[in-house]
């Protein structure tokens, strides 16, 4: 496995990465706002894992300028590697990328009830719960690490 910067001609295989996770993972209505990021809020910071020449997962980190908090973005794993050890690896990967890039910062990530104990045990914890607040039974869980 290999983790590589986002490039466009990745798009569609994040794209394909998101679907394969609706609509457990993700609403069908955050499509739309998905693409957008990927079409215009990437910078340096988004990445991919290709695993046998495939796309298998995405993610980024970012930096919230109004709140100074840096965080996780828009993370994925394609729904059929689920539970082989990519998550944890793209999600290790990123959290040293912040430690590197913004020390000192308190890390946030906004993930539903589906992925709050993968988060959990790699340090953040819950700091509040918006029911329905990503869609319609998918809960916004707002988690932070220190």
């Amino acid at each position: 496995m290999e983790i590589l910067k986002y490039k466009p001609l990745f798009k569609e295989k994040c794209v394909a990465l998101f679907e394969s996770n609706m609509p457990r993972f993700f609403a069908p209505e955050e499509l739309p706002l998905f693409v957008d990021f990927l079409d215009n809020d990437i910078e340096d910071n988004y990445y991919v894992v290709e695993k046998n020449r495939k796309i298998v997962a995405c993610g980024g980190i970012f930096l919230d300028t109004e709140t100074d908090e840096a965080g996780l973005s828009w993370g994925m794993v394609h729904i059929a590697e689920h539970k082989n050890g990519i998550g944890k690896l793209l999600t290790e990967y990123r959290i040293n990328l912040l430690k590197e890039i913004y020390p000192g910062k308190i890390y946030k990530i906004d993930t539903s009830q589906h992925t709050e104990g993968f988060y959990l045990k790699r340090g953040f914890r819950t700091i509040a719960v918006v029911p329905d607040g990503f869609a319609k039974g998918i809960d916004k869980y707002v988690m932070k690490m220190s």
